[in-house]
């Protein structure tokens, strides 16, 4: 079986060839190697009594009345969120036995290769014939599988502070291959007429997904690789002019980023760029106006031919990344052999769930199937969906399902409840802050906006909510009508009057995090 499937594959197969793949890897990894080597799930398998074997697909989850997973319980112990196969409800594991879980795995998942080595080099030892080298060889290769190299964060805006995730050699490799896949979307209808991407990194370079997963994946798969890093040891201008120099075709980046920054001095700079390039953008919600405004930047120095393509991951999906076919369409999850995309929707405040149809969308769940280190199964992102269409995609031919509008999991801090709520209590009213935002950011006259969410008494939880908007007027906007028209739409789409900050671009992003710009804070303190 294959480990991997290719971007040609994956436009050639059908879906439930996939799914039927996806289903067999998920039962191997559950049976051999997440109940045997996982401390988190191997408990809650004991506690709630389920049967490892019983759980034949994804969805199984609920039909065993397994809880979903949440940050709260990563964070609580991330030692027993790392597949250690040495050891079992703490005790020493005999090492026949780590071999017997491997070699039963690779059966059931069908890595014919991979099983081999290891009976061979096993049954060497075994019958003392080379035993010394091939007793070497096994452990290598349990130490490229399972032992951790190296981590990354994952986001601590919404839940604390940032919580490392680990990966093996294994991992890497995986990641790398998966990544390399949302640039070959963001390409593919133009690889036929013989498009060259030399690529320019933006992502800030950090211990996290963002930069790493990027960057192994450009390396992939670009003809040329500027692996530059936004706005950190080259300033912004010097990271134009070698766009410029190398004729970089394409950009990955943060939206806020690329548009508040990158984009206003390439406006000022005015380099000669190529007719034809790319821009993957992740890390934030991607509106509409943000792939406008770096779409007209960009033409003003010569690339009138563009492609903006948003990318999904994070740092919990490790080894697998979803991705736009067309701008301001939905993502397809490129990476199915790495992980399961299911999406739930909450039935009580206790906790309670169920898997949606399609046209409803809901939660992002995730399910490993693949992968070792820190591995998640049933485990909740946060970001929500708005609906799920599939079939075979009209734009780019995969039918793979295809998921709308993400709302990512850190834009409301007051969501951590049920991890992805969009629509949150302002002075008694219900209110979707993130379409309030889009909403905002579609007049002309704004070129950004922050929406903060506080208290009248800062240290009293029952005092009044307080919405404000921190903006930034673009260049001639009459101020005072502006800022009749905010409080109209925001009173018309909340009935919450906002209290209005006008300030220069420059400060409020600043204000707002720099190159991650935190579009939507709630500082609100809460009863206890």
């Amino acid at each position: 079986m294959k480990r991997l499937l290719t971007f040609k594959e994956l436009k050639s197969m059908r879906y439930s060839e996939i799914e039927e793949i996806q289903d067999r890897k998920f039962r191997a990894f559950i049976r051999y190697q997440v109940y045997p080597n996982h401390p988190f799930y191997r408990k809650l398998f004991k506690q709630h009594k389920v049967d490892p074997f019983d759980l034949k697909t994804p969805t199984d989850w609920e039909k065993y009345k397994l809880p979903l997973v949440r940050k709260a319980d990563y964070k609580g112990g991330l030692r027993e969120f790392v597949l250690n196969p040495r050891e079992a409800d703490g005790k020493e594991r005999d090492p026949a036995k780590i071999i017997g879980n491997l070699l039963s795995y690779y059966k059931e998942a069908g890595y014919k290769e991979e099983r081999s080595f290891v009976f061979r080099r096993g049954l060497k030892v075994k019958l003392r014939l080379g035993a010394s080298k091939a007793r070497q060889e096994l452990l290598e290769h349990i130490a490229h599988r399972f032992t951790p190299r190296f981590f990354w964060f994952s986001s601590g805006r919404a839940s604390g502070l940032p919580s490392p995730v680990f990966l093996t050699h294994y991992d890497d490799e995986l990641m790398r291959a998966n990544m390399a896949k949302s640039g070959m979307m963001a390409i593919d209808p133009w690889v036929e007429e013989g498009f060259t991407l030399r690529a320019q990194n933006l992502f800030p370079c950090a211990p996290h997904l963002g930069f790493f997963g990027v960057d192994g994946g450009l390396m992939q798969m670009a003809d040329f690789c500027l692996r530059t890093t936004a706005g950190g040891a080259i300033p912004t201008e010097k990271l134009v002019q070698l766009a410029e120099l190398f004729k970089v075709t394409g950009f990955a980046a943060m939206p806020g980023y690329f548009r508040n920054i990158y984009c206003r001095a390439l406006k000022a700079m005015k380099p000669k760029l190529e007719k034809r390039g790319i821009v993957l953008l992740a890390g934030e919600r991607i509106y509409d106006r943000v792939i406008d405004d770096i779409k007209d930047a960009l033409a003003e120095v010569g690339m009138t031919e563009t492609r903006v393509i948003g990318g999904w991951a994070a740092s919990e999906t490790k080894i697998g990344v979803a991705c736009q076919c067309a701008e301001k369409g939905g993502y397809h999850n490129l990476s199915p052999l790495a992980f399961a995309v299911r999406f739930v929707k909450f039935t009580d405040d206790s906790g309670g769930y169920e898997f949606t149809s399609p046209e409803e969308g809901g939660y992002i769940t995730i399910f490993h199937v693949d992968g070792t280190a820190s591995m998640f199964e049933g485990y909740l992102m946060g970001d929500h969906v708005d609906k799920v269409e599939t079939g075979k995609c009209g734009q780019c031919g995969l039918e793979m399902p295809l998921f709308y509008n993400i709302s990512r999991e850190t834009e409301i801090g007051a969501q951590m409840q049920v991890m992805g709520i969009q629509e949150e209590k302002i002075k008694g009213a219900t209110v979707n802050l993130t379409a309030l935002r889009e909403s905002l950011l579609a007049l002309q006259e704004v070129d950004e906006v922050q929406i903060v969410v506080t208290k009248s008494n800062p240290d009293d939880p029952y005092s009044l909510d307080v919405l404000s908007l921190n903006v930034a007027p673009s260049s001639g906007a009459n101020k005072a009508s502006l800022k009749r028209e905010l409080k109209r739409l925001t009173k018309a789409q909340t009935e919450v009057t906002p209290v209005i900050h006008f300030m220069e671009l420059d400060v409020l992003l600043e204000k707002a995090g720099g190159l991650k710009f935190q579009e939507i804070v709630d500082s609100r303190i809460r009863p206890t």
